[in-house]
């Protein structure tokens, strides 16, 4: 198990994983955005190691941090970071038991667009450190705001990116990656430019159906809203002969994980395999849903943290179980270290799982075997 600590050179050792180890693989130097990206998702995946280890103090630090270095980003990217983690530090103002200093930080929170109030009222000691009614009251009048605003938030299309050398035929794989909850994918979306081009692949990133405000999405946990539009995206490419329909994957983390397992399992026919980062489920597959996966030759590939919430990694194992039971390739990988993230080293971990989901012949092929 890894040990972390307030010091530099955790910092440094995180950094080497998001930042340091792309650049080695690359000639040239990553742009001064890129750079920010780094230190911000380093500073966040210290703030989630102090919170496991219950290091308040540390967590508050970092997530100040990764404020302080999210300020050079997009608008509504850093907007999503001073509001997230506003929230986060509330969260661990509450631990400490200081309740001015949390109903503070998620005012701030609530100021700077994380409306999520549902997710806020999960946390029984944040709400008991504000107040039910200082929590209802800042609550109905940020609805009202949000309600009121709706109608002038800009649109959001889905991202796409291209493989170096791409052209309109269909012998390109497709990957849909889908973002976390309460989450902004413009962000997330960022994460996969450089992967289109490792992957040899399109990759799509579309937003969330819920929008809890203008720069954040969620996708809920009822797959019947979810795979309508997930579906009709697919088929958007490779109806238009814009990529491989044998060769369609499903990706994303956290509630994107679980809609990129329970949709496989749902729809094999058009959904050739699926990598789930930080995943949980909540739909056990029948046996039928099994029997038919198994005959299309179908493969699941989760990543998943050693410091994972316990409920959703119990959930992951069960549903990994079940799969492997009922014949289905399914390969859990526990990374040291990780929380519930996308994995710091993005590229190694998702090759990996690339060149297992699929057949043996297109994986060597993507190797130039």
């Amino acid at each position: 198990m890894f040990e972390y600590t307030r010091t530099s050179l955790a910092r440094a050792i995180v950094l080497f994983f998001v930042f340091a180890v792309p650049a080695l693989r690359a000639p040239e130097l990553r742009a001064q955005q890129q750079d920010y990206y780094a230190f911000v998702r380093a500073d966040w995946h210290l703030a989630g190691i102090a919170e496991y280890q219950s290091d308040w103090t540390g967590a508050i630090e970092h997530y100040r941090e990764a404020v302080e270095h999210s300020a050079s980003l997009p608008l509504a990217v850093r907007e999503w970071y001073q509001g997230t983690a506003a929230y986060g530090i509330s969260r661990c103002y509450a631990r400490l038991h200081k309740d001015s200093a949390c109903r503070v930080s998620l005012d701030h929170a609530f100021r700077h667009h994380f409306w999520n109030s549902a997710l806020v009222r999960l946390d029984s000691l944040v709400v008991a450190d504000c107040g039910s009614d200082w929590l209802d009251s800042v609550s109905k009048f940020w609805a009202a705001v949000c309600a009121e605003e709706r109608s002038t938030w800009h649109a959001q299309p889905s991202y796409t990116y291209y493989p170096d050398g791409y052209d309109s035929t269909a012998r390109w794989p497709l990957i849909i990656a889908m973002h976390g909850g309460n989450a902004n994918y413009e962000s997330f979306a960022e994460r996969w430019i450089e992967m289109a081009k490792l992957l040899r692949a399109v990759i799509v990133v579309p937003p969330g159906i819920i929008r809890e405000s203008e720069i954040t999405n969620s996708w809920g946990s009822n797959m019947d809203q979810i795979e309508g539009p997930i579906m009709a995206l697919a088929r958007k490419y490779t109806d238009a002969h814009l990529a491989d329909p044998a060769q369609v994957y499903l990706t994303g983390f956290s509630q994107g994980a679980q809609a990129s397992i329970e949709l496989t399992l749902r729809h094999p026919d058009l959904f050739h395999g699926a990598i789930a980062m930080s995943g949980f489920t909540s739909d056990p597959p029948t046996d039928s849903a099994l029997a038919a996966i198994r005959n299309r030759g179908t493969r699941i590939y989760a990543i998943s943290g050693e410091f994972e919430d316990p409920t959703f990694h119990a959930q992951i194992e069960a549903i990994h179980d079940e799969c492997i039971k009922g014949g289905v390739p399914f390969e859990l990988t526990i990374v040291p270290g990780m929380i519930h993230e996308v994995p710091l080293d993005l590229r190694t971990k998702f090759l990996e799982a690339w060149n297992w989901v699929r057949p043996p012949s297109q994986a060597a092929a993507h190797r130039g075997e």
